[in-house]
């Protein structure tokens, strides 16, 4: 019965139009996205424009070294000082229409203060020089000085390097498994809570009921409304990695795909966790306009989950508070994906970060199972956490639907 429960929920969301065209415009949004900007010109391939004042006594050099030193990234213009004034040129320089001017071999003029960029290659420039006419001073010639004048390349041996090489990509991947283990079950969780609350207002929660019983219900819900989300995921990162792959917009090193699994399996387990959630939550009230009194308990430990991802994911995930965060089963669907993903966890540690998430599971559904029994029929108020507790527990089994007060807090 559980098959047929999860099928008709697959059947009954994934028909909705709403559900259709959100999932067309992820699914063109993850393959138009990556095209659009493989194809948008960038404008990084125009150059910057520099013009530069030269003195008329300046070594004949500067002018060729600086073209080559900049050439992929400054277009450089020329002008020669020859029969201007001091004045003249701090005026040119004061106006824009000069960005430095050389004034000797170790002398530049700046309008303020210099640009970084252009001082970089200008008094590289003029170092190029000065060795030049030190070399020919001595007797060297232009190849010689140069070649004196090489830097030395060090190559560092390590014995025990990490590999950094995809770091990037893991920092990447880790905030996109992070994002997808917060979204999801908001989104999905929601759809659940609301299916449930609506079932109730239509009653057809008690034809339902007739045939099967509350935790086939409730378990056969979690697991159809758990494969919609994964089904919609799957295809939205289907066509996102096909674009970037098309378009040659991302390489992702064969070192990456062997944590993918793993990172698949937490985000799997944190959507069931918080589905379940979800539905009990659904049984607790009668009312759409109640649902905001009973999700921010749940929605607390969802934002502490993402924020301790965000820092895990981007600085150092061997934190105490990750690795505390990591094994609390409201949070480890959040930081196991970030953790996972750049590398920071050993096996052992994510068999039992999923060992406890999969017993919280079990153990949360056969709470919720009992719960929702007894709330289900239950219109009216909110149902208070406290009688929920009771049900969970099994001491209060005798009560019926029917004896819950009408007028009872949530």
């Amino acid at each position: 019965m559980v098959r047929e429960v999860a099928a008709r929920e697959i059947r009954s969301r994934g028909r909705t139009r709403s559900f259709r065209l959100i999932t067309a415009f992820m699914v063109l949004a993850a393959i138009v996205g990556p095209i659009l900007l493989a194809v948008w010109p960038s404008g990084g391939d125009d150059l910057r424009k520099v013009d530069i004042g030269v003195a008329a006594d300046l070594d004949t050099a500067i002018e060729p070294l600086l073209v080559t030193i900049s050439a992929d990234q400054l277009e450089l213009t020329f002008v020669p000082l020859t029969g201007l004034t001091d004045t003249t040129t701090d005026e040119a320089l004061a106006s824009g229409e000069l960005d430095v001017v050389i004034e000797a071999d170790d002398v530049t003029a700046w309008n303020e203060r210099p640009d970084e960029e252009i001082e970089l290659f200008v008094e590289a420039a003029l170092q190029q020089v000065a060795a030049l006419q030190r070399g020919a001073s001595v007797g060297l010639s232009e190849d010689e000085t140069i070649d004196l004048f090489q830097p030395l390349v060090v190559t560092k041996r390590f014995v025990d390097a990490p590999d950094t090489s995809d770091d990037d990509i893991r920092r990447v991947i880790a905030l996109i498994g992070l994002l997808v283990a917060f979204m999801l079950p908001q989104v999905f969780g929601q759809l659940t809570l609301l299916g449930v609350v609506e079932e109730k207002a239509t009653r057809v929660v008690e034809v339902l009921l007739s045939h099967i019983k509350p935790r086939t219900l409730l378990l056969g819900k979690v697991l159809g409304l758990s494969a919609l989300a994964l089904v919609q995921l799957t295809v939205v990162i289907a066509g996102l990695v096909a674009a970037l792959l098309a378009t040659n917009r991302i390489d992702i090193p064969s070192s990456v795909w062997r944590f993918v699994p793993m990172l698949a399996i937490s985000v799997i387990g944190g959507l069931l966790l918080y589905n379940t959630v979800f539905a009990l939550l659904g049984s607790l009230i009668s009312r759409q306009e109640d649902a905001s009194q009973v999700v921010l308990p749940v929605l607390l430990p969802l934002m502490a989950g993402f924020f301790v991802g965000q820092f895990s994911a981007l600085g150092d995930p061997d934190t105490l508070i990750a690795k505390i965060f990591t094994y609390i089963p409201f949070t480890s669907p959040m930081l196991l994906p970030v953790r996972i993903a750049r590398d920071a966890i050993a096996p052992w540690e994510v068999a039992l970060a999923l060992g406890i998430l999969a017993l919280s599971i079990w153990l949360l559904l056969r709470m919720a199972g009992r719960v929702y029994q007894f709330t289900l029929l239950h219109s009216g108020s909110a149902v208070s956490w406290k009688q929920a507790w009771l049900f969970a527990r099994g001491s209060d089994l005798s009560v019926t639907p029917a004896a819950l007060p009408e007028n009872g807090s949530g």
